[in-house]
């Protein structure tokens, strides 16, 4: 696997990051993840919430509607 530098920065959005090729792209988000992980694993106010509740969750619905 080639090194690739990874611009810290750049301030990306989604759409530029899609233009990249996946390698680059990969890199980038991997070094954000990276960067992230501390302030996840040290502050529980990031983590203290439920993503989903019950009725948010599609996969028992009857519904032929497509969403």
């Amino acid at each position: 696997m080639s090194t690739t530098l990874v611009d810290t920065v750049t301030h990306w959005t989604a759409a530029e990051l899609r233009g990249l090729p996946s390698e680059q792209r990969d890199a980038i988000l991997l070094e954000a993840a990276k960067r992230a992980g501390p302030d996840y694993s040290h502050n529980a106010e990031l983590m203290d919430f439920e993503a989903f509740r019950e009725e948010d969750l599609h996969g028992r619905s009857f519904s032929t509607q497509s969403r």
